[in-house]
């Protein structure tokens, strides 16, 4: 009789054993999770406040120092940043994520001394209809290697290690290289930010901003001036390869570094480099945006979108798209295209000509040559936007004008000068190759498709479908030029798996 009771007793205690083995090994877990960084990012909307009273600052010089801010936060944690110009006036976006912090950036400028003050709240504290409750962390002015040490020591997230040296010793060069990176987007004072940047690294070599923002000037620069492409690309590798020895996985340099390899048809050693940067950072956004660029022009669609999507779910891409969605194009999701491009003040995407041009570019492939002009002659008027776009654009506004003579001739003389470029960006020559058979030139089209895909751009699927070069599609050279794409992209494809992604 003793026997049956007996039983249910030491059941439970096997039950109970069972039980504490299993939580002590899900508490382990917890901490070996949380130890090496797998709880997830937190999703920081970086906001510079507009210059509404003296700051010492210029809004463009507020925006620098929040890149600088950004860079810091992206190197010391998993932090995943969205930058903005203004608080939204919509917070259900964060309402109840104990993981999203809003902070708003608050500096000033005192001399050569910097006061890094700033105001946050969780996204756990907001409550539908009722105003932020921000926090202000109100500090004194220091020299800008102290106040960002502050900074980061005071964060409300706490920050363990420290950055690599992103700050000039002197205050003074960190003043310059913030006036530089200010002076990156406006065409008429690039040469001077790139002379201050070039005095900052001669100075203090073993500062990695300099040389990561010197690289990012010299990149703006080249873009302007093809025929000078060959000894820039030298020189940038050089100045971003130099940053990045000084500071590894910076994602920003990762990140434009891997866009010269890409555009210069190497988007095989484009994806190494970013792949291997994101098992460090494996929630950075731009690291994403990235692969989603190189993964393009190698026509790996499928690894792009997904990029794309891992990138919008760390990201708030409502408020700040990260870029312009070509991808979407290329698989024929025009709607979201489309919603990539709307204008952003003061973001590069609004001020490079990017936006109109593409705005046209759409036009033109839904066959509405009316808006499509008048996006082409935008893109063209915009003084500070990227040189090759204005002249690109201007030649296709010519082409849809009835110009064709005009637009063939200023079309083969810009073809001229990017000959000696080295192997310059196939997407961008596969343009030309568009406009080319829009002229009704199939002979010249036909060539420069195929030194676009010798400079990189193995997107088949575009190829194929571009209503552009729908004239090239009977001749007898395009079924090579398609076999040997899709011959490459397969190799691509083999050595780029999706999988790849989900181990990041």
């Amino acid at each position: 009789m003793s026997q049956p009771s007996d039983l249910p007793k030491r059941g439970h205690l096997f039950l109970w054993i069972a039980f504490l083995a299993l939580l002590g090994a899900g508490s382990g877990l917890a901490w070996l999770l949380a130890r090496q960084g797998i709880r997830g990012p937190v999703k920081v909307l970086l906001i510079t406040r507009p210059a509404a009273r003296e700051t010492g600052l210029e809004p463009a010089q507020e925006r620098a120092l929040a890149a600088m801010v950004q860079d810091h936060l992206e190197l010391c944690g998993p932090f995943a940043i969205t930058s903005v110009t203004e608080v939204p006036a919509d917070q259900d976006l964060f309402l109840g994520q104990s993981r999203t912090l809003l902070l708003q950036l608050e500096p000033r400028r005192q001399g050569d001394n910097l006061e890094l003050s700033y105001r946050f709240a969780w996204g756990r504290q907001l409550s539908q209809g009722n105003p932020i409750p921000w926090s202000t962390r109100k500090v004194a002015a220091l020299p800008p290697g102290r106040a960002f040490e502050g900074f980061l020591r005071g964060f409300p997230q706490t920050i363990r290690g420290s950055a690599p040296s992103l700050i000039p010793a002197s205050p003074a060069l960190f003043w310059d290289l913030i006036r530089a990176g200010a002076w990156r987007l406006q065409n008429q004072h690039l040469e001077e930010a790139m002379a201050l940047a070039a005095s900052a690294t001669r100075q203090e070599p073993a500062c990695a901003s300099g040389w990561i923002l010197q690289g990012n000037l010299h990149y703006r620069w080249m873009l302007d001036r093809p025929s000078a492409f060959r000894q820039e690309q030298l020189d940038l590798e050089a100045d971003l390869q130099r940053g990045l020895s000084l500071a590894p996985g910076h994602p920003r340099g990762t990140f434009l570094l891997s866009l010269l390899k890409a555009d210069s048809g190497n988007q095989r050693e484009a994806l190494d480099l970013l792949f291997q940067a994101r098992r460090k950072q494996p929630y950075n956004p731009t690291l994403l945006t990235g692969i989603a660029y190189a993964a393009r022009g190698a026509g790996l669609l499928p690894l792009a979108r997904r990029a794309m999507d891992l990138r919008d779910e760390l990201a708030f891409a409502t408020l700040q798209p990260q870029a312009v969605n070509i991808t979407c194009l290329y698989t024929g999701e025009i709607p979201l295209f489309e919603a990539s491009l709307r204008e952003q003040p003061g973001h590069l995407r609004s001020t490079s000509g990017v936006l109109p041009f593409y705005r046209g570019y759409l036009a033109l492939v839904r066959g509405d040559r009316s808006l499509a002009h008048n996006e082409f002659e935008a893109a063209a008027g915009l003084s500070s936007g990227y040189t090759n776009i204005r002249r690109l654009s201007h030649i296709y506004d010519l082409i849809l004008d009835g110009n064709r003579d005009e637009a063939w001739k200023l079309l083969h003389e810009y073809d001229q000068e990017r000959i000696s470029m080295r192997e310059p960006d196939g997407e961008f020559t596969i343009r030309l190759a568009e406009a080319y058979a829009l002229m009704g030139d199939r002979a010249s089209a036909m060539e420069m498709a195929n030194r676009a895909f010798a400079r990189g751009f193995g997107c088949t699927e575009w190829y194929e479908h571009s209503p552009m070069l729908e004239p090239l599609r009977g001749l007898p050279k395009w079924q090579a030029l398609i076999q040997h794409l899709r011959e490459r992209q397969h190799l691509m494809e083999d050595r780029f798996p999706l999988r790849l992604l989900e181990q990041g």
